[in-house]
């Protein structure tokens, strides 16, 4: 196989939902070139989100220095703020502003490209972006239990299954224009309020290049696009039996 060779399989149809819902968190991230400096760059945004998102909230990175954070590369495109919204946060950093679904409450792809247009109506408002650098979906999704037995892809010594210890699987791809990671493990911890539960995650990252979109042009179809290969990257990952038990509804 070669380097670019896609090796998933993606189903000839797709369900429109399931019941119960396995995602815990989507985030919608642009992240993009401006000329403007952070300083000016919250209020800008502020101006055009604030009857939807009223609530700013400052996170503990921003409270390091700019000169450090802008030496460390790992840093350039994480968020320093959020602003909260009844249905979604918005998170937003030098370099990136992403649309987030509340925890456990994912609304459907219809409502997040409703709101992902009505954020690229106000980005291109709030006028400091020259550029989009790169549009990213990511979707974690959380199980009970270990979920190995029911996928596709594991990992194997010998021909036999590791099914019975921990394990974490990590892949990176492509399907040209697009590029992805999957990481899949049994034995994540996810927070709920107050408790831990432990169980397994499908956590899946697709993304498009600067060469491929203009976005304020084709940004939303080509969030469009993305959304569809991680939809189809994780319904073909499921062997058949367990995507039966999470009631999956066609159209």
């Amino acid at each position: 196989m070669t380097q670019d060779q896609f090796p998933f399989q993606l189903p000839d149809r797709l369900p429109e939902r399931v019941d119960p819902c396995p995602i815990v968190e989507a985030v919608l991230e642009i992240r993009f070139i401006t000329q403007e400096s952070w300083s000016v760059l919250p209020g800008l945004l502020y101006n055009q989100i604030r009857e939807k998102y009223p609530e700013k909230i400052e996170l503990p990175l921003s409270q390091l220095p700019e000169d450090f954070r802008r030496r460390e590369a790992h840093l350039t495109y994480q968020p320093l703020m959020q602003f909260l919204g009844q249905d979604f946060v918005i998170q937003f950093g030098p370099r990136v502003v992403s649309l987030v679904t509340k925890p456990d409450a994912y609304p459907g792809w219809q409502r997040i490209r409703k709101e992902l247009a009505w954020l690229l109506e106000s980005l291109k408002s709030a006028a400091f972006i020259s550029e989009g650098e790169r549009l990213g979906v990511r979707a974690i999704n959380f199980f009970l239990g270990n979920v190995f037995p029911d996928l596709l892809i594991g990992g194997h010594v010998a021909g036999v299954p590791l099914n019975q210890t921990e394990l974490t699987l990590t892949t990176a791809f492509r399907r040209p224009p697009l590029a992805g990671r999957l990481v899949v493990t049994n034995g994540a911890l996810v927070s709920r309020g107050s408790t831990q539960t432990s169980g397994s995650v499908i956590d899946l990252d697709v993304w498009a290049s600067s060469l491929d979109f203009d976005l304020f042009v084709d940004g939303l179809e080509k969030f469009d696009d993305l959304h569809f290969l991680s939809k189809g990257l994780f319904f073909g990952l499921l062997k058949p039996d367990f995507l039966l038990t999470l009631n999956p509804i066609y159209l």
